[in-house]
């Protein structure tokens, strides 16, 4: 069994990969030839002191064509403090200044358990892979503006991930917190702008990759040949997506699933089936429907599309998780373990 940490995986799985791993995966999704185990999330009170609440997060997927399972499992502390007047979803460090996630591998052949490994760079990278895919197949090919919402860990991947498949000439950001985003523009030689409205002001491409609630993406900046994209569905709501020709989501099948939200849980916003997505479910075709043309792409310049990450996927963790091990396998990278560690020798 294969240990691998997140500095390992980032050496094994780059954007470029990481995309070219999830789009036969997407295909064989959209062919009936994957399956998906929806995400659960399970909310309960927390003694922790910063407040908020605690969540317990898992989704899977089978992927038989690399005969792998994979589980995807966060155990988080979750708080909404409001940041410059904007709340936000922000999941506390409180695993003695970490946090907690993982991803397990099992074989569709033996059913042993093959990998464990951290999901913090993974994630990061499948969501801007999926970001990518809709970017490659619905922007117009001249795009040449790029602007981008939001300066984190998500909004780095989402500019990977643009810059994989456009060259762009100008590369703009905004986020609340003025030292961030100059950071983030340093680090990334893009440039930092003073306001949303100046970000996005004649872009070809807006990608939002923030923790807001709330809607960081206006219709009114929307204008014709345009493509928009999130990674929550609180980034956008149902006048932007009213103003796009053409919308795609993630998994126009799957939402998350909130179970057992005990009473009296304090600070809860159920962010699931919410907003735009409880009254558009199932409207819009998906991610794997774009990608094995049964479902078109932009048809004409002038078409405003858009992205809209609804949900993320167990199965995205299947696909770059079965390209992790092969690489890691090549260039005998990771931590063994006995597999009798992970067996037992009794009929469960």
């Amino acid at each position: 069994m294969l240990v691998l940490s997140n500095d390992e995986v980032a050496r094994l799985l780059s954007m470029e990969e990481c995309m070219a791993a999830l789009e036969p995966m997407y295909r064989d999704y959209a062919a009936g030839r994957a399956l998906l185990s929806p995400r659960v999330d399970n909310i309960a009170p927390t003694g922790h002191a910063g407040g908020g609440y605690y969540g317990f997060k898992h989704m899977g997927g089978t992927w038989p064509a690399q005969g792998i399972q994979a589980l995807r499992i966060n155990s988080d502390v979750i708080t909404h403090p409001l940041v410059a007047g904007t709340r936000r979803r922000v999941k506390v460090p409180a695993a003695g200044g970490r946090w907690v996630g993982l991803v397990l591998l099992f074989s569709t052949e033996t059913g042993a358990l093959l990998a464990m490994f951290p999901d913090g760079v993974m994630q990061r990278l499948r969501v801007g892979a999926a970001s990518g895919l809709g970017l490659k197949h619905l922007a117009r090919e001249d795009a040449a503006t790029l602007a981008i919402i939001g300066s984190g860990w998500q909004a780095g991947a989402q500019l990977m991930a643009a810059r994989a498949v456009r060259r762009f000439k100008e590369i703009r950001v905004f986020s609340p917190r003025k030292e961030t985003r100059e950071r983030f523009a340093r680090d990334n030689e893009i440039r930092s702008v003073d306001s949303a409205e100046q970000c996005a002001a004649g872009a070809d491409v807006i990608l939002a990759a923030t923790s807001s609630m709330v809607r960081v993406i206006e219709p009114q900046w929307l204008k014709p040949g345009m493509h928009v994209g999130c990674i929550k569905t609180e980034e956008i709501d149902g006048e932007v997506l009213d103003r796009c020709d053409r919308v795609f989501v993630h998994d126009r099948k799957q939402a998350k699933s909130y179970t057992n939200v005990l009473a009296d849980t304090p600070n809860v916003k159920e962010e699931h089936d919410g907003g735009w997505w409880k009254e558009r479910k199932g409207r819009y075709p998906d991610l794997g429907e774009l990608l094995s043309g049964s479902a078109p792409g932009r048809q004409r310049a002038e078409e405003i599309t858009c992205f809209a990450n609804n949900v993320g996927t167990g199965l995205q963790f299947a696909a770059a998780g079965a390209a992790v091990l092969r690489k890691a396998s090549d260039m005998k990278i990771g931590t063994d373990l006995p597999d009798d560690w992970f067996t037992e020798d009794v009929h469960p």
